[in-house]
């Protein structure tokens, strides 16, 4: 989470960049206006550990995903919230088809099934894509004054921590690897949006200021708790 901000302040000096990883143990994100005490309401999430987004949403168990992080300059993103959302969910829905997997959106009006269910992907939103009316892939944003950061998570099977959402190998019955998918994606990227991609590593400037992200926000509990 650390890194994604970094990727938002990059944004707002005008560099457009791309990033994706998995999780290395089941872990709870909070969205970035949630209160932290509706975890200590779950049984099943309140013993994992957790981390408050950047971006808005609802609360996501990232386990068996891949995450995204796209960071633009606001003279790129515009200002219509969903725009890239729809974007980057018709980019990923093409790639997904050529893994054998068929998504659609959802085309419906947003729905929150029942509001006091802390999880995003228990709410649909018309640009979210589904199998079989199951949420599998789900996005949300933060926007500063030159920049924005648009997480998104793709849900490649279902979490023992949340047994009520299958993911794409449970409603599909394919199993996905997470570096191929993502490699497919920037492709996808590069076919719909004419750009051309550089991979990179962090600098020493930019791992610093990673580190201090880490120290005074997502390492730090009074951060994470404030609200």
């Amino acid at each position: 989470m650390a890194s994604d901000e970094l990727l938002l302040e990059l944004a707002e000096e005008g560099i457009c960049a791309i990033r994706f990883y998995t999780w290395s143990e089941p872990t709870v994100s909070l969205g970035y206006f949630q209160s932290a005490s509706l975890l200590a309401n779950s049984k099943e999430l309140k013993t994992l550990p957790w981390v408050r987004r950047a971006t808005g949403g609802e609360a996501l168990v990232h386990h068996h995903e891949l995450t995204y992080a796209l960071g633009l300059p606001l003279i790129i993103a515009g200002h219509k919230s969903t725009l890239w959302q729809e974007k980057m969910h018709l980019i990923i829905q093409k790639s997904l088809l050529l893994l054998g997997v068929s998504l659609s959106e959802i085309n419906l009006p947003e729905q929150r099934n029942d509001p006091s269910n802390l999880l995003c992907f228990h709410h649909h939103a018309p640009q979210d894509l589904i199998i079989n009316r199951h949420k599998v892939v789900g996005s949300a944003q933060r926007k500063k004054k030159r920049g924005v950061i648009q997480h998104g998570g793709i849900l490649l099977a279902q979490s023992t921590y949340t047994p009520s959402l299958p993911g794409i190998l449970e409603l599909s019955g394919i199993k996905l690897c997470p570096e191929k998918l993502s490699s497919i994606i920037v492709d996808e990227c590069r076919n719909a949006l004419g750009w051309a991609f550089k991979a990179s590593v962090w600098s020493h400037e930019e791992e610093a200021r990673i580190q201090y992200f880490v120290k005074h926000r997502y390492a730090d509990t009074g951060w994470n708790d404030k609200r």
